[in-house]
């Protein structure tokens, strides 16, 4: 429940980011939503999607920390336990200590219940991956959260037969794919990685390119994303804590150059900006963390 209580109170802190430059930030979740969503073709099926998203997800639990006075950790979404039935799941039963249940297919796939019922979202969704922000991009436009849980796509890429596959795999190219979406044209819709599955698992806001922050289980399942990397950074230090692949460009196309530790990433007003170098391991540096 600390979790939960310290999420409302960042839907009821002020933002930082200006009203008159992104019109639909109007708390500070939707800053980190904002952040997401400017960044969102450079960090995404591509070299940059583990590292950025691990600073992203710590800078979530500090602002949790410092400004809604949350004395835990960030929780991750441990994919193989209910990959079966995620409505089942202690997450998305609905229950009082949940991020809330299913949205309701008599309601705009609205979700009706839990802490979550009924919460409004400020930015549109169903953008699809792209080169290009979309035109008016952090418009005001508010609607629901909500969800069409697809138990279907955690079944198949998410349980405990692909986390292992994902954790052996040789090299950082090999987990890259495995993990995200194959960067092969011919076969990415119909092979993905549980990252890829996760969010399209719950559909609705959580399946927006752009905007899947603003679904509570966003930071969640990128806990799980890092918490993963992690576990195979360890298995082989020699090869594996600083190996880098690809590049800032969606699906990585060759329009930036390829990424070295001293690549530089961007938060926004979220926190500094920090080298490749910084974010490969989670015991060093402004890092102090590890996963169970």
């Amino acid at each position: 429940m600390d979790y939960i209580d310290a999420v409302h109170c960042m839907q009821n802190t002020p933002p930082i980011l200006p009203s008159e430059q992104y019109p639909g930030v109007r708390h500070r979740m939707d800053d980190f939503t904002a952040v997401h969503m400017g960044h969102a073709t450079s960090v995404h099926a591509n070299g940059a999607l583990l590292a950025w998203h691990r600073e992203f997800i710590w800078l979530w639990e500090q602002a949790l920390r410092q400004e809604c006075s949350y004395q835990g950790y960030l929780p991750y979404w441990d994919w193989p336990l209910y990959a079966q039935n995620l409505t089942a799941s202690p997450l998305f039963d609905g229950s009082p200590t949940s991020l809330s249940g299913d949205g309701d297919p008599d309601n705009n796939d609205c979700v009706t219940t839990g802490p979550f019922a009924n919460m409004q979202v400020n930015f549109r969704q169903g953008a699809h991956p792209t080169l290009e922000l979309p035109e008016n991009l952090f418009h005001y436009t508010p609607h629901c959260l909500n969800r069409h849980i697809n138990s279907s796509m955690t079944a198949i890429f998410s349980n405990a037969a692909a986390i292992s596959h994902l954790l052996e795999s040789p090299d950082i190219i090999t987990f890259q794919e495995r993990m995200d979406i194959s960067m092969d044209p011919a076969v990415w819709a119909r092979q993905f990685g549980p990252h890829t599955a996760g969010h399209r698992a719950m559909t609705g806001t959580m399946e927006d390119f752009f905007s899947s922050p603003q679904d509570p289980a966003f930071m969640l399942h990128h806990g799980m994303v890092d918490r993963m990397w992690t576990i195979w950074q360890a298995q082989d230090e020699k090869n594996h804590r600083w190996a880098i692949n690809g590049t800032m460009t969606l699906y990585n196309s060759p329009l930036t150059p390829e990424l070295t530790l001293e690549t530089e990433f961007s938060f926004g007003v979220l926190g500094r900006s920090k080298k490749m170098r910084e974010l490969m391991n989670p015991e060093q540096g402004d890092y102090c963390y590890e996963y169970v």
